[in-house]
């Protein structure tokens, strides 16, 4: 497989991610530590690399008052950068730019970290589109699934009819006696086509003494 495959099935090894964690702020997030997990299992599983490479990296102190000081100041760290995925069988690879931020009140070094961090997580999650939300597993899946469509009725419905009526009279009426019936006969409301029925319903008639 080239690089792309291999990324797709990458991406389609991680249906979806539940937010967890909850922020300073009170906003739900996704544990950086279980996407990275879903995701370095896979890339290893394929033979890929992700390298980050940072260009024109820059640090300025900017205000950041407290509560307890107005005039406290703090870092801002941004870079350009560039996410590389490398095929280790190949050597090919796939340049995806970017670009980080992060601030921190007391350590420059703290601002870069979290610019690193912060900005991994949410290019994991948006390359490979991974979708996340506050719903449990089950229920996320439950909510995206289309429904089923409802079967459509083969036989006609003058001959659905027919059937409900002669099985009222002959006092077929339980499920297990429905389905033997339609056994016995061979046909499916569901499946058997009304020309079909019609031979059907002429044994069942001569059957039954019925005309």
């Amino acid at each position: 497989m080239g690089i792309y495959e291999k990324l797709l099935e990458v991406r389609k090894s991680v249906d979806y991610l539940q937010k967890t964690e909850t922020g300073n702020q009170g906003a739900k997030y996704v544990d950086p530590a279980v996407l990275v997990k879903k995701i370095r299992d896979k890339m290893n599983d394929a033979g890929l690399i992700l390298t980050p490479s940072l260009e024109g990296s820059t640090v300025e102190q900017i205000p950041m008052p407290t509560k307890s000081n107005s005039e406290a100041m703090g870092f801002l760290f941004k870079s350009p950068a560039t996410y590389t995925f490398v095929d280790v069988e190949s050597g090919e690879k796939l340049d995806i730019p970017w670009f980080i931020t992060g601030k921190h009140g007391q350590d420059p070094a703290m601002a870069g970290g979290a610019a690193l961090t912060y900005f991994e997580r949410y290019f994991l999650l948006k390359f490979f589109q991974i979708p996340t939300s506050k719903d449990d597993p089950e229920f996320f899946s439950k909510k995206t699934t289309e429904p089923e469509k409802p079967k459509e009725i083969t036989i006609g419905t003058e001959n659905v009819s027919w059937l409900v009526d002669f099985c009222k009279r002959h006092e077929i009426t339980s499920n297990d006696g429905k389905k033997q019936f339609q056994k016995h006969y061979g046909f499916d409301p569901y499946g058997t086509t009304a020309e079909d029925f019609g031979l059907i319903k002429a044994k069942i008639l001569a059957d039954y003494n019925e005309s």
